[in-house]
């Protein structure tokens, strides 16, 4: 029998945990444009994905001691991977049909659409995790020590291997983020990924073939040398460790949400910085349990309770780690740089304590001989803590509790494990000792959770990390939820003035920014003969909705994935909302606005849409030429789409992308500019105004309350291209070496390039951008829109006999 290759072992670990990183990435952003982007339906996927990595480790752990080649089993484990993976692309056309078969003929529940979502997840993941979660008890009993070094060289190996893959997560994390998804896509990142896994499991069997071990025998006297007397207690570690760290991910994520950003790019630095943690804190383990053999576990289980709580005032301090940059760094290199720093600063200390915990677990196992069934159980319920960590803090006690006093309490936890793993002493003395220090530790930990200052909230949410400088600092903050659906939304006030923020970023206000929100309902207004049934999909603070509830609509529907964002407009906003939240019209879904045109079954004769950025992670599945085409399918024949679109902090090859992603979709398209910002008006019929219609529809009293003394023909001037305009603009963009011609869900292309437009200054942007469009704009680009005809079914201009859809179509 040769020696197992340990370094060439570690190589291949190594890639296998970036490659399973991009896998989880990529399978989430597909799945998100089937299931939705809400957090129920991401953590669906997210659980059946870790509940595949729990049941391989099971079985991993079950099987491996009968496996002679256990490093052969663990390269077939990855080529099965690979194989996989790499023919999963061609299945996700059939996963939205069944999807929305199956959701039709469900009763409406969220927990049973939440079970469908988990249960086809698994149908396409549940193979290649299980195959994931064999690898680490496959590779434990490949890596365990010979003869006299057995107990240390075992210890040794199995620790660096989990510190290995752990750091490979981390690079994985960046390379998806910054090169793999926007270069390739997330079909071809996901093949890309499976070649590798492939090629790592080919190396694995050819090296492997030579490596023999006997299924292990039952030594009685070597087991009670190797056990500390309290498997069971280990088992209770474990979970609560996978618990309390996915905890803290949950919150540590949704905080850097609200103080780095939420880009795609800002989400890939936060996964690589708590990864890069971990994997450190992995990789210090073996000097600790060097140190305290005995009490390393309690040590490490305090040590990360007193770092969580020592960094809360860090976090609050945050902004002005951005606020200092400022203009200093203009670049986009620069501020992502920033963002990691800031990212560093409260995740290094904590979360390299919490990278102890599991490695040493794993550490008081690996010399036994029946290794791999141990650290398959071990990491079979870590994983399982961790699902439950994921949901219950997700879920509950953010809600519950707030991310400050939730990152105390589970500090508080850590100390009382800490408590209890000193019970795992087998000597009597020690045992007492080690329990009264562990005690006297947990209840000064306590003190100090509760005797810590409160974060300044108003520091916290002035959107520093968006463009590098802070809104004015309110008088107050009236309103301030945080959830695991939007972040933590916010309403400020400075004098009358309230002001609407998502983790720091505005989305509207009760004071100039009303007109030109009205504006945007208005536009497409212009365009719609029937007035059915509209589907307002990003409620912000219901000015928009308000404004088109003053039409003669018959229902209106409203998408909105944030409960924090319904009830700030409710209770904060129905002056300009016009209270439209009570209109019997109007129904509300807490649901992502895809996800709803997927599964409706009606069609709409207006959709319209103004959600936050593009930039914001997850936004471009509203900008993508799948999206469009969806909503083409749901609009009627003469139905209108509507979508705002940033002129700020953007490019113009981007915004060029975006217009003919559009053009793709629909066969008219106009943009308008109101206040300095875009309105896209698309349709599948000509962009025509009747001026008998709206001379009848001005007469509406609750319409002309919200035209503030604008009349529909200056609307209509605010056309500024169309048609052979707006294509000749997009012609006319030099584009980068490689950039796609439209946004899709495969390419990524908006999610990936519109962040990089938000070192621009924002005053300089909008008057370019404005300036250039409107140097495309056509002399009568107005005129030819608007007819002196009445539409086809109008009652002779009657303003109360306008047509109306049946609601039901």
């Amino acid at each position: 029998m040769r020696r197992a290759p340990t370094t060439v072992i570690a190589t291949l670990f190594l890639l296998s945990g970036g490659t399973a990183l991009l896998y989880q990435v990529a399978f989430g952003k597909k799945l998100a444009t089937i299931f939705g982007a809400t957090a129920y339906a991401v953590s669906a996927v997210l659980a059946a994905f870790m509940g595949g990595l729990a049941l391989g480790s099971w079985l991993g752990g079950r099987y491996a001691g009968r496996v002679r080649r256990p490093l052969v089993a663990y390269g077939l484990a990855e080529v099965v991977v690979g194989l996989v993976c790499a023919i999963t692309p061609l299945l996700f056309e059939g996963v939205a049909a069944g999807y929305v078969s199956a959701v039709k003929a469900l009763p409406t529940s969220l927990a049973a659409v939440s079970v469908l979502r988990g249960l086809i997840t698994a149908l396409v993941v549940l193979v290649p995790t299980i195959a994931m979660g064999l690898t680490l008890p496959m590779l434990s009993r490949a890596v365990a020590g010979e003869g006299g070094d057995r107990r240390e060289a075992s210890r040794r190996r199995l620790s660096q291997l989990y510190a290995i893959n752990t750091a490979g997560g981390a690079v994985g994390a960046l390379a998806s983020a910054y090169w793999v998804l926007p270069t390739l896509g997330v079909y071809s990142t996901m093949r890309a990924a499976a070649v590798v896994n492939i090629g790592i499991g080919a190396v694995a069997v050819v090296v492997g073939r030579e490596l023999v071990l006997e299924p292990p025998a039952r030594d009685e006297a070597e087991e009670a040398a190797t056990s500390d007397g309290n498997d069971g207690l280990l088992v209770l570690l474990a979970f609560a460790s996978g618990l309390l760290v996915f905890a803290a991910e949950v919150v540590d994520t949704h905080l850097l949400a609200l103080l780095i950003g939420n880009s795609a790019y800002a989400f890939g630095l936060m996964l690589a910085a708590f990864l890069s943690c971990l994997s450190l804190g992995a990789a210090l383990a073996r000097r600790l349990d060097a140190w305290s053999e005995r009490h390393a576990l309690t040590v490490a289980l305090l040590l990360t309770a007193a770092a969580l709580l020592l960094t809360l005032p860090i976090w609050g301090q945050l902004p002005r780690v951005f606020l200092a940059a400022g203009y200093r760094v203009s670049s986009w290199v620069g501020r992502e740089s920033v963002r990691a720093l800031a990212a560093l600063l409260v995740l290094a200390i904590p979360t390299t304590c919490m990278g102890l915990t599991f490695p040493l677990l794993l550490r008081r196992v690996a010399a036994r001989r029946d290794v791999a069934a141990e650290v398959g159980k071990l990491t079979a319920i870590n994983t399982l803590g961790s699902i439950l960590g994921s949901l219950l803090c997700g879920y509950v006690i953010l809600a519950a509790l707030g991310s400050e006093w939730m990152l105390r309490s589970i500090a508080l936890a850590f100390a009382l494990v800490g408590v209890a793993s000193a019970a795992a002493n087998r000597e009597p003395e020690a045992r007492r000792l080690a329990l009264r220090r562990s005690v006297g530790a947990a209840l000064a930990l306590a003190v100090v959770g509760v005797l810590l200052p409160r974060w300044d909230m108003k520091l916290m949410t002035n959107g520093a990390n968006v463009y590098f400088d802070a809104q004015p600092t309110p008088d107050e903050l009236v309103f301030v939820e945080e959830d695991v659906h939007g972040g933590l939304t916010s309403v400020a006030r400075r004098g009358e003035i309230l002001t609407l923020y998502t983790n720091g970023k505005f989305q509207g206000d009760n004071g100039h920014e009303v007109t030109a929100q009205r504006s945007f309902a208005h536009f497409p207004s212009l365009f719609v003969e029937h007035f059915g049934r509209a589907l307002v999909i990003g409620l912000g603070t219901g000015t928009t909705l308000g404004t088109i509830a003053a039409y003669p609509y018959e229902h209106i529907e409203v998408a909105e994935i944030s409960p924090a964002i319904v009830e700030a407009a409710r209770h904060y906003f129905a002056g300009p909302n016009r209270d439209s939240l009570a209109d019997p019209r109007v129904s509300l879904s807490l649901n992502d606005g895809r996800n709803l045109l997927l599964l409706t079954p009606h069609r709409y004769d207006l959709v319209t849409i103004e959600v936050s950025s593009v930039w914001f992670a997850g936004a471009a599945n509203l900008y993508s030429e799948e999206f469009y085409r969806l909503v083409r399918s749901r609009l009627s024949d003469t139905g209108i789409l509507q979508q705002w679109v940033q002129l700020h902090h953007i490019r113009r090859q981007e915004l060029a992308v975006t217009l003919r992603t559009v053009r793709r979709a629909f066969d008219h398209v106009a943009l308008f500019v109101s206040g300095g910002q875009g309105i896209i008006v698309a349709s599948g019929q000509p962009l025509v105004a009747s001026a008998p219609r709206l001379d009848a529809l001005a007469k509406r009293p609750e319409i002309a309350a919200t035209l503030g003394g604008e009349t529909f023909p200056s609307l209509l001037e605010r056309i500024v291209i169309e048609g052979e305009s707006l294509d000749r603009f997009i012609a006319e963009t030099p584009m980068d070496p490689g950039t796609p011609e439209v946004s899709t869900d495969e390419n990524l292309y908006l999610e990936y390039a519109t962040p990089k437009g938000n070192v621009m200054s924002y005053g300089t942007s909008i008057t370019q951008m404005v300036d250039l469009l409107t140097s495309y704009r056509p002399p009568d680009a107005s005129r030819i829109h608007l007819t002196e005809a009445p539409l086809e079914g109008d009652a002779g201009g009657d303003p109360q006999d306008l047509p109306a859809r049946d609601a039901s179509d």
